[in-house]
């Protein structure tokens, strides 16, 4: 069996890559049509239910508003695991971790959305960094698994 290792040097730049593809796919791609900010909490989920309510399961608006949780959840767990990855080590517990990881990616999708708030191409969304956080926990919360559980391949 083969195992493969990566070291602090490599886990450290897979993250400074990844959190530059993250900042780009966020801050320079020009959003939809009909850009607008949304400061109204859980707005997305209760346009979800009201689609799916009147029989709009199958419609574009309700994939694009399950793709766009989804792609929230999925960008920043993977960015979460990397930072768990890159910070764990010697004199670190992993409540130190979990902390450092969820703080970090709070912040950071609070950055994003406040730089997205003043471009014209791109809108806020406070639902995003409601699902940005929660990708953070899903992502450390793996991170952390990852540690203590070894796969095997045969």
């Amino acid at each position: 069996m083969r195992v493969v290792r990566i070291g602090k040097k490599t886990e450290g730049l897979l993250l400074v890559v990844y959190t530059a593809v993250l900042l780009a796919v966020t801050l320079l791609l020009k959003g939809g049509s009909g850009v607008r900010t949304n400061l109204a909490p859980f707005e997305d989920i209760a346009r979800i239910l009201v689609r799916a309510g009147h029989g709009g399961v199958l419609s574009n608006a309700l994939l694009y508003a399950v793709v766009g949780i989804v792609g929230n959840l999925a960008m920043f767990a993977l960015w979460a695991f990397l930072l768990w990855k890159f910070l764990d080590g010697q004199g670190r517990t992993p409540a130190r971790n979990h902390v450092d990881v969820i703080l970090v990616g709070a912040l950071f999708s609070l950055g994003i959305e406040s730089v997205q708030l003043f471009l014209p191409t791109r809108a806020a969304d406070i639902n995003d960094v409601f699902w940005n956080v929660l990708g953070t926990i899903a992502g450390s919360a793996l991170a952390h698994l990852h540690r203590n559980v070894r796969f095997e391949w045969e």
